[in-house]
């Protein structure tokens, strides 16, 4: 008999969700904002996600700390990543979260064919968040988002993926910019702009550096790929149908400062600054327009 693709599952000590593709094994944690936990090769059982080490999951409170909680794997960020509170308009002196609101939200699970369908309802924002799992025949895992927008004003937003790769020496990460693509920094120390794009520096726990940035131009490409290069493995992120939609690329590499993790986040976004209202005083506009949906799909591949 062949397994069932979806299966109930744990992750530490929380409910999660087992999808089982012919290439990896996924745990997705509903109660917890959807967040995929962990992604492992069913060829040996390597782990690409950065894990957090303690052995109880750190649950992250409505209005607590992100950075305190879990903090660890893939979360999808929305609609901001930095907290950002609009001075106008239907949401004056309401302050789109820290890393989003989504990831602080339970969701509500349903079943459609062969996909399961996770759900929320913003508590702020007439706002929608859908993210329908599907184990696809070619061994892809898809994540398709559906973000509805049914309040009476446009709305300004950032979707972006938080994906924690796992950091180790021989990790290298490709995407469809050149080497002398330009970019803009978050944050790091100084001198930053001349450290690796691609690579991590060495591990040193509590002081090596961070440092994130994006690249300031559309991806002409539409993938983002780990690729650990001494084990032969590999991690990608394909929404090429749907670059359009999330046409922005940051990383933020992390050698050790931040929560003493070792770790390349690759973060497919709709748009850069990590809040909408810096994106929008750049030109860069990421919008849903009122009464209006957005669909787009991210499948994740690995050998």
């Amino acid at each position: 008999m062949s397994t069932p693709a979806i299966t109930p599952a744990a992750y530490k000590d929380r409910p999660a969700l087992q999808i089982t593709t012919k290439t990896l094994t996924a745990l997705i944690l509903p109660e917890d904002g959807g967040k995929l936990a962990s992604v492992k090769s069913n060829r040996d059982g390597f782990e690409f996600l950065c894990q957090n080490p303690a052995p109880t999951y750190a649950r992250l409170a409505y209005d607590g700390s992100y950075v305190e909680s879990e903090c660890a794997s893939w979360d999808d960020m929305f609609p901001t990543i930095d907290p950002y509170t609009p001075a106008a308009g239907e949401y004056a002196g309401v302050t789109y979260p820290d890393h989003g609101e989504v990831c602080r939200l339970p969701m509500t699970v349903t079943y459609e064919g062969e996909s399961a369908v996770l759900s929320c309802t913003s508590r702020l924002f007439a706002v929608d968040f859908e993210k329908r799992v599907t184990a696809e025949p070619d061994g892809a895992l898809a994540l398709t988002y559906t973000l509805r927008n049914h309040g009476r004003e446009d709305f300004p937003y950032i979707w972006a993926a938080h994906c924690m790769m796992r950091g180790t020496d021989d990790l290298r990460v490709e995407t469809p910019y050149p080497a002398d693509a330009p970019t803009a920094y978050m944050f790091g120390p100084e001198g930053r702009e001349t450290f690796p794009r691609d690579r991590l520096m060495g591990y040193a726990p509590g002081r090596g550096a961070a440092y994130k940035f994006y690249f300031t131009e559309p991806t002409n490409g539409g993938f983002l790929r780990a690729v650990y290069t001494e084990s032969g493995h590999s991690f990608e992120m394909d929404y090429r149908d749907s670059a359009a939609a999330i046409p922005y690329v940051g990383l933020w590499l992390n050698n050790g400062s931040f929560k003493d993790y070792y770790n390349i986040a690759l973060e497919c976004a709709s748009a850069p600054y990590d809040a909408p209202h810096k994106a929008l005083e750049r030109g860069y506009c990421s919008v849903l327009p009122a009464g209006e949906t957005l669909t787009f799909t991210v499948r994740v591949r690995v050998e």
